[in-house]
């Protein structure tokens, strides 16, 4: 595992890479926040006939220093973006302002929306820590949500407003809900690498399918199943109604889960939420008496 002060060292040289990588990306709620859509307009433009692609390293670098996998799930290194993680966010999320989006055909779009928000994830994310709570980082209307994070051709965007250019898509493909990353364990988890758009559907369908079959994830009691509020709050999207999403479920769900899913008519909703915060538990870190320093895994549980 690496040491705190090795990790320190690594994120300081990705900052130098960031720098001079951001050329090669220009070249190559858990509520619905309702957004404005004659601002969001432009957007809906695509170029089929573009076989424009963007080069995503320098996001994949940042990806891999700051999220780290934790048995099905990622936890997220909130205290390092809160130092040189901050900036380099920052500086990548400006690299992606230098591309018009509309260029791009719709899977290379798709791909740039879920990488930008995933930054903006991230950054604002690490703002509120440790201070926030889950569950009023992530009501209705909260800043994390409605904050103006990044320009795009001109255009100031919250993670609203992307949520509501990527939920365009899933009429089609309502696996692009999985690509709508929350900074809780009780959402799917976070990439550690970007999105590329020739594989981007692929990429949700395994998304989707990782979360719905992550243990405790869905639970089932009878004819009733619990399932996270992510689930919930999406379910206008994954079908319309507690069968339809019922349905959705089970055709992600692996043969067992999906055996103890048979008899389920009904959802209710799991209110837990807890920061998806990593904990560096080297010896390093061992506070006096052998516990941890630090923040823990936890975070709060949510009300309904």
């Amino acid at each position: 595992m690496n040491t705190p002060m090795a990790f320190r060292r690594r994120v300081a040289a990705l900052g130098v890479t960031t720098l001079l990588a951001l050329g090669a990306l220009a070249t190559t709620g858990f509520a619905e926040v309702i957004a404005d859509p004659a601002r969001l307009a432009r957007f809906e433009a695509s170029n089929p006939q573009s076989n424009q692609t963007i080069e995503y390293k320098v996001v994949d670098s940042a990806l891999d220093s700051l999220v780290i996998s934790s048995g099905s799930t990622t936890e997220v290194r909130y205290d390092a973006i809160k130092g040189d993680g901050e900036r380099i966010l920052t500086q990548l999320v400006s690299g992606f302002a230098t591309v018009d989006p509309t260029t791009l055909n719709a899977d290379e779009q798709l791909a740039y929306w879920l990488n930008l928000r995933a930054l903006l994830v991230l950054r604002s994310a690490a703002q509120a820590f440790p201070g926030t709570k889950p569950e009023r980082l992530l009501e209705p209307g909260s800043t994390f949500f409605t904050t103006k994070g990044a320009r795009v051709a001109g255009v100031d965007l919250s993670i609203a407003d992307i949520d509501a250019i990527v939920l365009k898509r899933a009429a089609a493909n309502p696996n692009v809900v999985y690509g709508l990353v929350l900074p809780v364990r009780e959402s799917p988890a976070f990439p550690r690498k970007a999105y590329r758009g020739a594989t981007v559907n692929a990429s949700l369908e395994a998304a989707a399918r990782a979360f719905i079959n992550r243990s405790g994830a869905v639970k089932a009691d009878a004819d009733t199943a619990k399932v996270p509020q992510f689930l919930i709050s999406h379910r206008d999207r994954l079908g319309g109604d507690d069968a339809a999403l019922l349905a959705h479920i089970r055709g992600l769900a692996a043969p067992k889960l999906g055996e103890r899913l048979i008899i389920a008519k009904r959802l209710s909703a799991d209110p837990r939420l807890n920061l998806n915060v990593f904990a560096d538990r080297s010896f390093a870190d061992r506070a006096p008496g052998g516990g941890f320093s630090g923040g823990g895994g936890g975070g709060s549980a949510a009300g309904s």
